[in-house]
């Protein structure tokens, strides 16, 4: 009885001892790292990100200058952490039944790229400081300052509510949304019109016969001539490269140069225009 009961108690200390981290259910797994990035488990020490790492709920990610994180979901999206950059995939649950997750993904600082790649991600929400970012089946990216936010939506739509009161809007691609501060509306304008690390790119293409409205956006909803469809990546700016900065263009919506330099029009002057 005594060696049974010493067999029972050691078991319970070592299951002490296990990170919670180890029975959670995989959510994503990342598939890309450039030079200095990590990841912290629920419960457990940061360590340093590598390919092929499986990420669980209430993860945090987090890089460096000059480093870059991208993560595929079990429901295949995909998010990309740009440098300097930090997210918690805070309540992200996957449903296998119905194939669809839901829950909440905070981005806390930086700038980001999420696809959908068409999976319905409408349960998903992206969270920032001032603003809540619903998910239409879309590219989009996002850059975090301190207080406000911008959204440049490459394709689809997206509805951003102010988190402290301010007036939601929906737009869509070819314009980007920008909230300064929790208590202000969100508003719309050309992709590019708010300053963010990508730059101020060229308005997309509009088809013939279409107008633009108030906000930018294309009042006819035919489907554009060819060869004046939006593009797959973001339009790529005159000034200082996009989001990513890889120079091999290995990931969507990223081009050359080097998109997170301040002086380029970056997150610390993300209300102003370019």
């Amino acid at each position: 009885m005594l060696r049974m009961a010493y067999r029972v108690g050691f078991a319970v200390a070592l299951l002490g001892t296990v990170s919670p981290a180890a029975f959670a259910v995989g959510i994503g797994t990342i598939t890309e790292v450039v030079n200095q990035a990590y990841h912290t488990p629920p419960g457990a020490a940061e360590i340093a990100a590598k390919v092929d790492d499986t990420l669980v709920t209430d993860e945090t990610l987090r890089t460096e200058e000059n480093s870059t994180i991208s993560v595929q979901f079990v429901d295949g999206s995909e998010l990309s952490v740009e440098a300097g950059s930090e997210v918690i995939l805070s309540d992200y649950v996957f449903d296998a039944q119905t194939t669809a997750s839901s829950g909440v993904i905070d981005l806390s600082n930086g700038q980001f790229h999420y696809n959908s790649n068409g999976n319905d991600d409408s349960k998903i929400a992206l969270q920032t400081p001032v603003a809540t970012i619903g998910i239409r089946g879309t590219e989009f990216l996002v850059t975090v300052a301190k207080d406000a936010t911008v959204v440049d939506i490459v394709d689809g739509a997206v509805e951003v509510k102010p988190r402290g009161g301010g007036k939601a809007i929906i737009c869509e691609g070819g314009q980007s949304i920008l909230v300064a501060g929790g208590r202000s509306d969100a508003i719309c304008g050309d992709y590019g019109s708010f300053s963010t690390a990508a730059g101020t790119p060229p308005a997309p293409q509009v088809a013939a016969g279409e107008s633009k409205d108030q906000t930018g956006a294309a009042s006819n909803k035919e489907a554009p001539a060819p060869g004046k469809g939006k593009p797959s990546d973001p339009p790529q700016s005159s000034g200082g490269g996009n989001h990513s900065g890889h120079d091999d263009g290995s990931n969507p919506g990223k081009g050359q140069g080097n998109g997170h330099n301040k002086d380029n029009g970056g997150s610390d002057n993300p209300g102003g225009s370019k």
